[in-house]
């Protein structure tokens, strides 16, 4: 007869190991991860970002802090194999969860691209793609009226 515990590592419905998140899949944001002094297109510093791999490589979270230290930030950045799409949730100390609407996208052509759904506002696409090594930039965009996208954020990731 089987012992308890080899009854319950057998059961079909519980949780295989880690080793799931080690697709191709999974690691590619993996050129985001790192130590960051962040600036805009002129070339000012106007904050750092610690971006890190966790849970056996099936979370990216990054650590946003401005150059004043006084916006703060954190996201979650995973892929989900049931849509088969990246997803972001951004957190801020603003205390406002709307101000960085959740969005999802994909890996297509050497950048990510995450966009916000219609229901929470003007649409808002975010993309990041390596520049040169060690350079990432990370620009967001926002649909306007005449369904033309205006950039309303522009940086460039320099590795610490």
């Amino acid at each position: 007869a089987p012992t308890p515990t080899s009854a319950v590592s057998n059961a079909p419905n519980q949780p295989q190991a880690s080793a799931s998140c080690q697709a191709p899949e999974y690691h590619q944001f993996d050129f985001w991860v790192g130590g960051w002094e962040v600036q805009n297109p002129s070339g000012k510093v106007v904050g750092h970002n610690v971006v890190t791999q966790e849970l056996d490589g099936c979370l990216i979270v990054e650590h946003w802090r401005d150059t004043g230290g006084k916006n703060l930030g954190s996201s979650f950045n995973y892929f989900d194999t049931r849509d088969k799409k990246w997803h972001q949730l951004y957190i801020s100390n603003s205390g406002n969860a709307g101000d960085f609407p959740a969005m999802s996208g994909e890996f297509r052509d050497g950048k990510m691209q995450l966009v916000t759904d219609a229901h929470d506002g003007p649409i808002s696409r975010w993309t990041w793609y390596v520049v040169s090594p060690g350079h990432v930039r990370q620009m967001a965009e926002q649909i306007q009226p005449d369904k033309t996208w205006q950039i309303t954020w522009d940086s460039i990731y320099v590795k610490k």
